[in-house]
């Protein structure tokens, strides 16, 4: 690994590179592995993200007839949507720890996609108010199982140079599916309405299940396992795959049975409740979603432009498809230059840019500037996440939870953010618009706070006074084995570590 390039941390840029000299491996190898992983298991989770959220197309069937089909008032139909994070916030911790723990992850993920694709599915047969709460909550339930773990997933095989784009184009599904949500609804809702008598709302469900249950079938034989475990991998190719790892941050990511027990998937989680950084970066992040809640409403902000259904819905397309470009740009380059924090505050700035002309703009073209920078906001919510991984890089199972926390703690703002965007606010959404800049202020603020105390632990790091995780002599005998290190280099690779700014 070169040395940590950070425009704003002089600590580690003063980082000798003694690491790029270990290994029995050259750059050409470790690019074809990374190459590899990439074309097999990218392609496979961007579609999961997108199959995932089009759990949005709740707010794509209300257009069409969902809220008043099921005689939903406005409160009724925010707890449908809200009542998912409560299955979903219940479910984040103890499936990430699960994660850690078993050695097929493709399984795990292939399980909970055909149930919640399942799940997905039976939303067709809601007739009232409580079907739907409980639909959507066990649908919240299953579907926790997905995003944090992939994003665990993919700590265990990239760099913490690498992750960061790795989960923007993981992401690249989610803002896809907000747009191609709108796309696809679009098409079933005008050519499928009253089809053997059922309603297109309910078509909707039944489709996007299915296809859903169809992929989950496939992942078992696409996705990869672990470094350790991949049975399509070479054992040179196992061989760099771990010791790469070992070179970024200096200490194997392989979880031993000790770990795997329940009484170290314990003591994980209590490294993780007990770390001041993964509760700042909940924060963070529980701000940064009920700053940008907008989404769950979106269908209907822009129904206020004044276009009927079918051109309301494909008018959402184009903001989330911009908005994808750029937030894979803005992660190549935080991942380039390995800054985390002035390119998170980069996708804010856009969304609060796009809140400010919401509320100012007079035109039906300004209104509608304004979605492209609201969508822009979320490319700094995926930087965040990547931000987590390299905060807290070892031991593996720590790392599990501190993920889950993360984005279970932050999506509890889901549930009142809910209530954000009532049908009496529109269509100007004055009130809505307000909080949410308001909200996204003092995300930004937590984050400059968080940045700054990092540079505090870069530069104890730098003199020696406090160490970023703990090693064992068997962990770093077995370290120094996978990049042919000497006892000595190995101990200089682990001191070595700095945090990313």
């Amino acid at each position: 690994m070169t040395s940590i390039k950070s425009t704003s941390s002089k600590a580690s840029a003063s980082v000798p590179d003694e690491a790029s000299t270990l290994g029995d491996w050259d750059d050409r190898e470790e690019r074809r592995l990374v190459r590899k992983i990439d074309f097999r298991c990218l392609p496979a989770l961007m579609i999961l993200f997108i199959l995932n959220f089009l759990r949005s197309n709740l707010a794509n069937a209300r257009l069409k007839g969902l809220q008043k089909d099921l005689k939903l008032n406005d409160t009724q139909y925010a707890t449908s949507l809200s009542i998912l994070f409560a299955g979903y916030i219940f479910m984040q911790v103890p499936s990430n720890l699960v994660m850690n723990t078993v050695p097929t992850p493709r399984l795990y993920l292939a399980f909970v996609t055909v149930t919640w694709g399942l799940v997905s599915a039976l939303t067709a047969l809601c007739h009232n108010f409580s079907h739907i709460v409980v639909c959507r909550f066990f649908l919240g339930f299953v579907e926790a199982a997905f995003y944090p773990g992939a994003i665990y997933y993919l700590s265990r095989w990239y760099t913490r140079k690498e992750v960061g784009f790795r989960i923007a184009v993981l992401n690249v599904g989610n803002m896809m599916a907000q747009g191609l949500g709108g796309l696809i609804a679009a098409g079933v809702l005008s050519r499928m309405e009253g089809a053997r008598g059922i309603r297109g709302w309910r078509w909707l469900f039944i489709i996007e299940g299915s296809i859903t249950i169809a992929f989950g079938l496939l992942i078992p034989f696409i996705l990869a396992d672990y470094p350790s475990s991949t049975k399509w991998l070479s054992e040179r190719e196992l061989h760099i795959a771990q010791g790469r790892l070992v070179k970024d941050v200096g200490l194997i990511d392989n979880p031993d049975e000790a770990e795997r027990s329940g009484s170290g998937v314990l003591h994980g989680l209590k490294l993780a409740v007990a770390d001041i950084k993964v509760w700042a970066l909940a924060l963070m992040y529980f701000t940064y979603l009920m700053g940008l809640s907008f989404s769950q409403y979106f269908p209907s902000i822009t129904k206020t432009l004044g276009f009927n259904t079918t051109i309301t819905l494909l008018l959402t397309f184009p903001p989330w498809a911009f908005a994808t470009v750029f937030a894979l740009a803005n992660a190549w380059h935080s991942d380039r230059t390995g800054e985390k924090y002035f390119h998170i505050a980069l996708g804010y700035g856009f969304a609060i840019l796009g809140y400010i002309v919401a509320l100012t703009a007079k035109t039906t073209a300004g209104k509608y500037i304004s979605l492209f920078g609201m969508c822009m906001g979320y490319s700094g919510g995926i930087i965040l996440l990547g931000w987590v991984s390299t905060s807290i890089p070892r031991p593996p199972v720590k790392r599990a939870a501190a993920i889950a926390i993360v984005n279970g703690f932050a999506n509890i703002g889901q549930i009142p953010a809910s209530y954000l965007w009532p049908s009496k606010w529109a269509p100007k959404y004055r009130q809505s618009f307000t909080t949410e800049l308001c909200l996204l202020v003092f995300s930004l603020a937590i984050g400059l706070a968080y940045r700054q105390y990092l540079v505090h632990l870069n530069k104890k790091l730098e003199k020696g006074e406090v160490e970023a995780f703990k090693s064992d002599e068997k962990a770093l005998a077995k370290s120094a084995d996978l990049v042919n290190a000497t006892a000595g280099q190995e101990a200089r690779l682990v001191q070595r570590f700095r945090y990313l700014l």
